[in-house]
């Protein structure tokens, strides 16, 4: 007989799925995407510098690529086991403008961060709460960024 609950290495891959949409878009389904739908990655790479410089409502777009780069490290971090190094949350949200250099090693960045952080995940979470945990808060928290960054950029084609 068949256990009714699903294994650690089935709710990581679960997890990753729903991450890898998040940076990477969705493929034939998504979690919250539509399929053909890219992710944030895309969105971003979609726009210069000029626009994801740009206030909207607040802060700019690049502000909040800045803010998910920190992040990243940070939950990376989390999910590999390093708890001595302090975070500075608040300076992660200081710049606000970006030239077209900055912005495309910026994007770069985040790309490579998001192929680590996967991999910490698929390698530590089955096995470690603390790691799942973080596993947990980066989709959520890369989640809402992809919304807020969305919103915006939405808002910069319409003008406003």
């Amino acid at each position: 007989m068949q256990s009714p609950f699903i294994s650690a290495q089935e709710l990581v891959r679960a997890v990753l799925g729903v991450v890898r949409e998040c940076f990477d878009g969705a493929e034939d389904r998504g979690a919250f995407l539509e399929p053909g739908q890219g992710g944030l990655l895309a969105l971003l790479q979609g726009l210069s510098a000029t626009e994801a410089s740009t206030p909207v409502a607040g802060a700019s777009i690049a502000t909040h690529a800045l803010h998910v780069n920190f992040s990243l490290d940070a939950f990376t971090d989390w999910i590999e086991g390093v708890r001595d190094r302090e975070y500075d949350w608040d300076s992660s949200w200081a710049v606000s403008a970006v030239n077209e250099r900055e912005w495309r090693v910026l994007l770069q960045r985040m790309a490579e961060q998001a192929g680590r952080l996967l991999k910490a995940i698929e390698l530590r979470a089955p096995a470690n709460m603390e790691a799942a945990w973080g596993a947990a808060g980066v989709l959520a928290h890369t989640a809402y960024h992809l919304g807020a960054v969305q919103v915006k950029a939405d808002a910069l084609s319409n003008g406003q």
